[in-house]
């Protein structure tokens, strides 16, 4: 099967007349040292025609946008977080409708974490190419190999779905299949509070509140400066920089040089981070409260193994794998909700909404 490549704004406005109401979609990128991906192919196959579309020649690509953002359509991806985000940040809002083959093959048993490569040979018996996984897609010219590598991965993905779905269908599935699409697209959809960023820093649970408040006010910073400069968070300062800054308080500039901060981060940054101290030292009442890990609290092991048996035998029952039904990072959530938020009505936890509900709300 043959693709176009689109390059001006006339041709991808062309293309995006089409009437197909299911697109195949995928996108090629580069994330380095950027905070957002940059984007070097999208790729689109709407059952009769591929499309490559260059973002480093078309000037207006707003007619893909809408194309994507039309709830007559339905998208089709796999494994398409970074996908969503890709869009979301370039175009302002996600696609209206994605299925993704990821999810169908997780429902049907076939792996929760296919590649789509295994997938491709598994349910259609063709072997794909993967040797330009790693290429620079920003780069320019893009070879013939290059090309038909990210044309196939949207050629095959339009059969592997129509494959996936029928077995769906045979199943009873496709309802909560759809139910946990719209959950990864909101999910995706929603950005880290900057002034709960902190909470992501590895072993933020050995401070007390003060060295949190400074943890706190130099992770908003530090958030605030990578969106601004399009910088991956490590590229501003490094994490680990921040947690020796809050625990130990600094007055000067010497003194983050004996934490251990690089030169180039106190050249750029070190008065604001000693300014950052200074504020959160001046207001103790905003200190957070000391972070208490799920694993300290009294009965964890004992709830998670209860949790995981019920998991187990409602997968089981429902044929369905534990590990879709109830991660660990799901368990947690709901434990938290369970433990810290005294199960509030405003924050329903995962496993108590949707399908998931429909399987464990009785059963925990």
């Amino acid at each position: 099967m043959t693709y176009i490549q689109i390059t001006d704004s006339q041709m991808l406005a062309a293309f995006c007349q089409t009437p197909a109401t299911i697109l195949a979609v995928d996108t090629e990128f580069v994330r380095t040292r950027t905070f957002y991906a940059k984007p070097g192919l999208y790729q689109l196959h709407d059952g009769h025609q591929t499309a490559l579309i260059d973002p480093l020649a078309v000037t207006d690509l707003s007619p893909l946008w809408r194309l994507l953002h039309d709830p007559a359509r339905l998208c089709l991806l796999h494994a398409g977080g970074e996908d969503l985000e890709l869009f979301q940040h370039q175009s302002g809002a996600q696609p209206a409708r994605v299925h993704d083959t990821q999810l169908a093959a997780s429902f049907l048993g076939l792996g929760t974490q296919l590649g789509f490569a295994a997938l491709v040979e598994q349910i259609l018996g063709v072997s794909l190419d993967k040797a330009h996984a790693r290429t620079d897609w920003l780069a320019r010219p893009l070879s013939a190999d290059q090309l038909r590598y990210a044309a196939d991965d949207v050629i095959y993905l339009y059969p592997l779905y129509q494959q996936l779905w029928q077995r769906l269908e045979l199943r009873g599935l496709t309802g909560w299949f759809e139910q946990e699409c719209e959950w990864a697209v909101k999910r995706r959809g929603i950005s880290t509070e900057p002034e709960l960023a902190y909470l992501d820093v590895k072993n933020a649970w050995l401070l007390k509140p003060q060295a949190l408040g400074i943890l706190q006010r130099l992770c908003q910073w530090r958030l605030a400066e990578a969106r601004r400069r399009d910088l991956a968070l490590n590229f501003v300062v490094k994490e680990a920089h921040l947690f020796e800054v809050a625990n130990g308080a600094p007055r000067s500039l010497s003194d983050l040089n004996r934490l251990g901060l690089e030169p180039m981060e106190i050249k750029r940054h070190g008065d604001t981070l000693l300014a950052l101290v200074q504020e959160a030292l001046a207001s103790p009442d905003s200190w957070p409260e000391p972070v208490r890990r799920l694993v300290d609290y009294p009965g964890y092991k004992a709830e998670l193994k209860r949790i995981r048996t019920i998991v187990e035998q409602a997968g089981a029952d429902a044929g369905l794998p534990a590990e879709l039904i109830a991660s660990k990072r799901l368990i947690h959530q709901y434990l938290s909700w369970k433990w810290r938020l005294e199960e509030s009505e405003q924050l329903t936890p995962a496993l108590l909404q949707g399908w998931r509900g429909e399987l464990l709300k009785d059963r925990l």
